[in-house]
């Protein structure tokens, strides 16, 4: 482009002080004419001193004090509250590449609506969570299913388009991203830096809410998507649904027919047979055997705690209470 747009940054979070100043301050160090960015922090009910921060550092901050935030409602706050022909959007917990406005901005064209680049971990050896999410932020390049929580985008398709579905808890951006594309409109993911993030991931416990609610997430986008064409991440449920009941299946039949052992070797072989992609994921992702390790028994594990996740939202469909996000609580 030769003559440079007005950008809307919208920035999402709650709680999250450690992040924001940092998060606007990369913002601020960017190459682009600061005087074509407006700045929004999005706040979902924070309890600490998040929206004080915002506000110090003179951003723009829209309160939405939600008892059950959702992502989707603070980026959709962020983007009707926009003007500007572009929109970024981004996490309060990733710092802003400097060169990525400029970059992303050259790949614009009439049939291109949104584009995103390389995420990559701000402490990629912290420990073995890191080093998985790590693996993780490698996707396609070209066109692509869908964005997530950081990208570049014309803002006036997504207005039209009526934004993010703010009542998926998880999810929301392959659900709009499908609901886009079926207008015909093209996702582009390119190699450039775009974002570093801090998973912030210390404890088991962290690691299995977010294989939960992904699988949480499979279940309800995918069975949303099931009449598409696409089929948006139904084959993701599928393979999740099946790789995790299989061996217990199996360990069940052979105790029905009073051959328990071969069963139980059946299942075993089952759960572990993600180790037979190490070779495949060191030369897809270009990592050593440790980490390809480590991402195998990952790979093998994660189907555990995302297939309850399935299960959590199947409960929901058939008239549980749905799965919520705990923000501020509101009288």
């Amino acid at each position: 482009m030769s003559t440079l747009p007005n950008i809307d940054v919208i920035i999402i979070g709650i709680n999250v002080q450690r992040y924001l100043g940092d998060c606007i301050a990369s913002i601020r160090a960017a190459d682009y004419p600061q005087e074509l960015l407006a700045i929004t922090f999005v706040d979902g009910g924070s309890s600490d001193s998040s929206v004080a921060i915002g506000r110090e550092t003179g951003v723009r901050v829209i309160e939405l004090n939600d008892r059950y935030p959702t992502p989707g409602r603070g980026r959709n706050a962020g983007l009707f509250a926009a003007t500007a022909p572009f929109v970024q959007f981004m996490d309060a917990d990733t710092l802003l590449d400097r060169d990525w406005l400029k970059t992303a901005l050259g790949y614009f064209n009439e049939k291109i609506v949104a584009v995103c680049g390389k995420r990559s971990e701000r402490w990629p050896d912290k420990n073995n969570y890191h080093i998985i999410a790590s693996v993780e932020w490698h996707y396609e390049q070209g066109p692509c299913r869908y964005f997530g929580g950081d990208f570049l985008a014309q803002r006036e398709p997504l207005a039209i388009e009526g934004g993010f579905d703010d009542l998926l808890i998880a999810g929301e951006e392959p659900d709009f991203s499908a609901r886009l594309r079926r207008k015909g409109w093209i996702i582009w993911r390119i190699a450039a830096a775009m974002t570093l993030h801090d998973l912030n991931m210390t404890t088991f416990a962290q690691y299995w809410k977010r294989a939960y609610r992904s699988g949480h997430a499979y279940a309800e986008v995918g069975l949303r998507h099931l009449s598409s064409p696409e089929k948006l991440w139904a084959r993701e449920l599928a393979r999740v649904s099946l790789t995790a009941l299989l061996p217990f299946l199996l360990i069940f039949g052979g105790a029905l027919f009073r051959h328990p052992l071969p069963g139980l070797l059946l299942a075993l072989a089952v759960a572990l047979r993600p180790l037979l992609r190490i070779p495949r994921t060191m030369k897809q992702y270009r990592i050593p055997f440790t980490v390809a390790l480590l991402y195998t028994l990952h790979a093998a594990f994660v189907v555990y705690p995302q297939f309850l996740g399935i299960l959590r939202y199947l409960r929901t469909r058939c008239g549980g209470a749905p799965l919520r996000n705990r923000g501020r609580a509101v009288p």
